[in-house]
């Protein structure tokens, strides 16, 4: 069916977020179901990439460009994906509506694999279904949510894995205010008889940091931990 000349012309666009990911299967999935409705697949735009945005999308631009083009020299008619969120990366579900609109008003027809529901209409016809859809929204609340979960868990997964870094430049996470470096100079100061401030001036740390620091290591309670907040009776400066 797919080798008739009268048959459908559709590209897809396929993505996935993150090199351990598999084109091939969205690609395998997606072909059956172009079959199935006689559509011949004559274009493919695939690309692997970060959905924390800092990789351009070169397969989606190209696509976008050759939609521009007139009827009679692009190679589609329809534009089949696999999903909503595996089309655009925008966090907000209006503004990916959007995106699909823009390809209508080229006389282009949107088709998704997981959500026929968002699908354009034979005529291009109103939607009432994403016109529902903008309007409810707890859907659109848990389409954004899971895209910013997404970006969040990619770029952490980035980060750790040192291809990226953080903005401060620090690693991620809270970090101790007291290190072992640091407990060890507070003993050593502490037992050379300064006072607390002095200690504390020495260290960086507040004097009842460095005071707490010293009574649990010499009862042999000290943990590493991170001090993240001055407790009131640090106010003070114990000697």
């Amino acid at each position: 069916m797919t080798g008739d000349v009268f048959a459908e012309r559709v590209a897809l666009y396929l993505r996935v977020s993150t090199e351990d990911q598999d084109l091939a299967g969205q690609e395998r999935e997606l072909r059956a179901y172009a079959e199935s409705w006689a559509w011949a697949v004559t274009a493919v735009f695939a690309e692997k990439t970060s959905a924390s945005g800092k990789i351009e999308r070169v397969a989606w631009e190209a696509l976008q460009k050759e939609a521009c083009l007139p009827a009679t020299r692009r190679r589609f008619d329809r534009v089949l994906v696999w999903s909503l969120d595996r089309w655009s990366r925008d966090p907000s579900f209006v503004r990916a509506i959007g995106s699909i609109e823009n390809l209508e008003t080229l006389g282009i027809h949107w088709h998704s694999y997981r959500d026929p529901e968002l699908d354009s209409g034979e005529d291009f016809s109103f939607s009432v279904t994403r016109q529902v859809l903008r309007a409810l929204k707890p859907v659109i609340s848990a389409f954004e949510s899971r895209r910013r979960s997404e970006r969040t868990r990619v770029a952490m997964q980035e980060i750790k894995s040192g291809r990226r870094r953080t903005r401060s430049g620090r690693p991620p996470g809270r970090q101790p205010r007291v290190t072992e470096g640091k407990k060890a100079s507070i003993l050593r100061f502490r037992d050379q008889g300064l006072t607390w401030p002095q200690v504390a001036a020495r260290v960086g740390l507040p004097a009842g940091t460095c005071a707490s620091v010293y009574s649990l290591s010499l009862r042999g309670l000290w943990k590493p931990r991170s001090f993240t907040k001055v407790a009131p009776a640090e106010k003070g400066s114990p000697d």
